[in-house]
């Protein structure tokens, strides 16, 4: 046995690559210190769009069905898939309605928790709920995007880190948004350029050669079973989520089909907002998850939307609510029928993509003046045959008419069956 080195190594971080540490077995050469849906079936994709303050008071509504279904002017882009919308009035976030405007507002629209008004406290947004219980199906358990960054600082001694996040993993962590299009790119097609693509023991090769030095000949062999056991072990891990039943059902897409965006952020927005769509896309088609997250914009944007006519600042304009708002929000409304219409196109079976995903699109109020006594909702798509469309549904009088129940139903058509979420303990009646 060789002499022991003056230096004692670590056991469970000796080898180390790029973002990754193995363990290593015992070797006398050195000290170690003392120690879903059926298989055949596409699955239901869930996406939450969400867009802050609100939208023009005198021009967010829908009436009639099907065909005949009249959509106001806010909603107007979405004419020609008003049979796969449902328009939800009267749905409201209860724990919302604190006297406290913009992060108070924002920081639970998806978990209808409690939030604490002197420090970061609230609870797991229901995406993140799906992402933990059901997210290992998938590589990436879910997609959070965002295409305006935090709001720093407080509003009048309150976290305004709540107007920047609706996607919460824990009650004190709001979920990471990437607002980058190539690195959220990057999460679903891991590239050379960061090197996530090499399996384990690849990253770990530069420091295993030096090891190797160390060791004796007896421990090298060892050492080689070793990593040679941990690659073969990787291999079959990777399978698992690769290999499918003969008949089973097979994305539409295997690689990306345009290529990686540039580093940075896009300086037009209708531009910005099209890349993030497409990505989300994307993440669909290759089944990188079912389940994504992608907040256009902030409670309390200071985006100016230049290439729709308006002058002032998105927030500023949602007080004021001139008439150019209902160009913005129409800009909004875009967004979604570009999504159906990319979505339409994708067969996947007898279905399309868009007949097998659920869109949410939600704000924090109704309009910019604060009204969050009503939320202003909207679904889109088939939910893999659940969802009907051509409809309107008034909750404001109904004895049940809390987010929470919308979220419970959105949940179970994905598989996930809760007894309770948030303030509810029933589903929405008639969807």
């Amino acid at each position: 046995m060789s002499t022991k080195p003056a230096s004692i190594c670590s056991r469970r971080t000796l080898l180390r690559g790029l973002g990754v540490s193995m363990a290593l077995p015992w070797l006398e050469s050195l000290p170690f210190a003392e120690a879903s849906s059926p298989a055949d079936q596409p699955p239901t994709r869930t996406l939450v769009t969400y867009t802050g303050m609100g939208f023009h008071s005198n021009h967010w509504w829908a009436r009639g069905q099907g065909a005949a279904m009249e959509l106001g002017p806010c909603l107007t882009p979405l004419a020609p898939w008003k049979e796969r919308l449902v328009f939800l009035r009267g749905l409201w976030n209860e724990r919302a309605n604190n006297g406290v405007i913009h992060c108070m507002q924002t920081g639970n629209m998806l978990s209808g928790a409690v939030m604490s008004k002197t420090e970061v406290r609230t609870g797991v947004s229901f995406d993140q709920l799906m992402a933990q219980r059901m997210g290992a199906r998938t590589r990436l358990p879910s997609l959070v995007l965002g295409c305006e960054g935090p709001i720093p600082g407080l509003q009048d001694g309150h976290p305004l880190l709540y107007s920047s996040h609706i996607s919460w993993s824990t009650a004190v962590s709001p979920t990471w948004t990437e607002t980058r299009p190539a690195l959220a790119f990057d999460q679903l097609f891991r590239t050379e350029r960061n090197r996530e693509d090499r399996r384990v023991v690849d990253a770990v090769l530069e420091d295993a050669r030096s090891l190797r030095q160390r060791l004796s000949v007896s421990d090298r062999q060892r050492f080689e079973e070793y990593l040679g056991s941990v690659h073969e072990i990787e291999g079959r891990i990777r399978r698992v989520g690769q290999e499918r039943p003969a008949g089973a059902w097979r994305p539409t897409l295997v690689a990306p089909d345009r290529p990686r965006p540039a580093d940075g952020i896009p300086n037009e927005i209708p531009e910005y907002w099209r890349l993030m769509n497409d990505i989300v896309l994307l993440a669909f088609r290759t089944d990188s998850t079912r389940i994504a997250t992608l907040k256009y914009c902030n409670d309390g944007s200071i985006l100016t939307h230049a290439h729709v006519g308006a002058q002032d600042q998105h927030h500023q304009m949602a007080h004021t609510q001139p008439q150019q708002l209902v160009a913005v929000n129409q800009f909004f409304m875009s967004q979604l029928a570009y999504l159906c219409a990319r979505m339409a196109e994708v067969r996947e079976g007898d279905r399309t993509l868009l007949d097998n995903t659920t869109i949410m699109h939600c704000s924090s109020m109704l309009h910019g003046n604060h009204d969050a006594r009503q939320l202003p909702v909207i679904l889109l798509g088939g939910a893999g045959g659940r969802l009907r469309g051509g409809r309107v549904l008034d909750y404001l009088n109904a004895p049940n008419r809390r987010m929470c129940s919308l979220f419970l139903s959105l949940m179970d058509w994905t598989g996930l069956e809760l007894d309770r979420f948030g303030d509810s303990t029933a589903r929405l009646t008639g969807l």
